[in-house]
């Protein structure tokens, strides 16, 4: 499965954060799954894919996911993208990291983020809402980072401005025993 992460490029942020994104880094790479992220060596992104890295020492190669670093032309020229990956995939910008991020992933999982991680959730949702995609993103509500969002998405929906279910769509999970629960449900999507 290529798991994609959408997340916070800041370090300095809640340490229980990076705590739950070693783990998770480490049990994407452990599952040999293969692991999309935006390519950078900054903050959550770093942890993910360095636990990534750790996760695949004791599989057999054969077996091993990918590493693939979507890496917009700005982060290589300031000398901020992650190495060593397995893939670089680099584009314009950062619509263009987004789009090719969540063609290339089966399923999306949002780690605490700002306004780009928001703005990844929200063009994956609404594709789906439209019909785009039916790929879903699981918010990984660490320490309830998720929870204003999860109140917002409620207040929406109670309002009418949401058309059906959006937990269809976002789901939550508190839990790498949960995130594993939900990737053994999903299947790999399109």
């Amino acid at each position: 499965m290529n798991i994609g992460i959408f997340s916070s490029a800041n370090g300095n942020v809640d340490k229980s954060y990076f705590s739950a994104t070693e783990e998770l880094g480490m049990w994407i790479g452990s599952k040999g799954h293969s692991l999309v992220w935006g390519g950078c060596r900054l903050g959550l992104m770093e942890t993910i894919a360095e636990s990534f890295r750790i996760g695949t020492k004791n599989l057999p190669e054969e077996k091993r996911g990918k590493l693939i670093g979507v890496i917009p032309e700005i982060i290589e020229e300031k000398g901020k993208s992650f190495s060593p990956v397995d893939e670089a995939i680099y584009c314009k910008n950062l619509s263009q990291r987004k789009d090719i991020m969540i063609n290339l992933s089966d399923v999306i999982v949002a780690l605490p983020g700002g306004i780009g991680t928001l703005d990844e959730i929200f063009t994956v949702t609404s594709a789906a809402t439209i019909g785009y995609t039916n790929k879903k993103v699981i918010l990984y509500n660490i320490s309830g980072f998720w929870n204003p969002l999860i109140d917002l998405m409620n207040h929406l929906e109670a309002q009418g401005m949401v058309r059906g279910d959006y937990r269809q769509r976002i789901l939550e999970a508190k839990s790498i025993e949960e995130l594993s629960s939900m990737f053994r449900l999903l299947p790999c999507q399109s």
